[in-house]
């Protein structure tokens, strides 16, 4: 069967320039998780329209279109014939995968936010890298979660979603949003706030939760309810907060930049560029609270560091990098002080 696949035209310019490359290797890893076999993936062009094409040596199975369809770059599917000169497309009904509509995730603007498409890239990367499936009850934490557009994502697929930030204001903004969210579009939520660790008030580290479902009779069934969590804390207390093996992944966009400055220390607020010393401080923490066969997906600069250096850290806490094809494909460049890249590493 050949399949032709339209890229999403939501991409921002500099975005879509670049998603031939990176729609092609999150394809190719997804290639590997489907019940048939693929002979084929490429990018090809029909009267000036650009599409992923795929061609396997049977039918494509639900479980197969499931895969497909979460695909971040997927816009439509289609069967392609061809008779002759005549191009013939037959479209495919995509897997009606979304638990929160997809919306949540652009409706945040501010200065220095991860790309939401990209965001659903590195979600559906950590997924496919694992052994696990979308029809597991999945539980995501991104330790660096900003104003929370890894979470966001999170929800579309029906994850429980947690995350941990530093910066108070940042995680304020991520509750008032994601409440305002829930009761706009009248889903079923209760809201909660406790102390999760510390044993004074100057040191109380609290999770702010929200438990949802889209009906009230999901709401009642504790197995149908979703879970959105931040806790205002440091990353480097990740199993202290959790206190288990929690989480089936762990993704999040490494602070770069000017706008993504590391916070080292909360007293003083300093800041470095180099993504290493976060990992070198945080990964025990976070490879405490993942689950064995969970994968962690982290996006970063690579002109701050390179990827032989930043796999290694990785090594050095004891999980293992995956560094063949696609997984060395996905660089690109985002402005002229940025190459961004992504590491994918497993809990074994």
């Amino acid at each position: 069967m050949k399949l032709l696949i339209l890229q999403h035209p939501g991409h921002n310019r500099v975005y879509y320039n670049l998603a031939d490359k990176l729609a092609l290797a999150e394809l190719k890893l997804a290639c590997k998780r489907l019940a048939t076999t693929c002979i084929h993936v490429d990018i090809v062009e029909i009267e000036k329209v650009r599409y992923l094409f795929l061609e396997s040596d049977g039918d494509i199975a639900e479980s197969d279109m499931k895969i497909l369809s979460r695909l971040s770059f997927v816009f439509a599917i289609f069967i392609w014939n061809q008779k002759g000169n005549e191009n013939h497309l037959i479209p495919i009904r995509k897997d009606e995968y979304e638990y929160l509509n997809s919306k949540i995730c652009s409706l945040l603007k501010y200065p220095g936010k991860t790309n939401e498409l990209f965001t659903q890239m590195m979600i559906n990367v950590a997924l496919l890298s694992s052994d696990y499936s979308y029809d597991d009850k999945i539980k995501m934490l991104d330790p660096v979660a900003g104003k929370g557009t890894t979470l966001f994502a999170g929800t579309t697929h029906g994850f429980d979603a947690y995350g941990i930030e530093l910066e108070h204001k940042a995680v304020h903004e991520t509750s008032i949003f994601f409440k305002k969210y829930l009761q706009t579009e009248r889903v079923k939520h209760q809201y909660s706030k406790k102390q999760i660790y510390g044993s004074n008030k100057s040191e109380a580290i609290e999770i702010q939760k929200f438990d949802y479902a889209l009906n009230k009779a999901d709401f009642k069934s504790q197995e149908s309810v979703k879970t959105l969590g931040i806790v205002n804390g440091h990353s480097k207390n990740a199993y202290k907060y959790f206190k288990k093996e929690k989480f089936n992944m762990v993704v999040g966009d490494l602070p770069y930049g000017i706008a993504h400055g590391n916070v080292k220390d909360k007293k003083t607020a300093s800041k470095t560029r180099n993504p290493s010393d976060l990992l070198h401080e945080c990964l025990p923490e976070w490879t405490k609270v993942l689950k064995k066969g969970g994968a962690v997906v982290m996006a970063w600069n690579s002109f701050i560091i390179n990827r032989q250096q930043l796999a290694k850290t990785f090594a050095i806490h004891g999980l293992e990098v995956l560094s063949d094809t696609p997984y060395d494909q996905f660089e690109h460049m985002v402005d002229k002080s940025i190459k961004r890249d992504i590491v994918v590493a497993r809990k074994e």
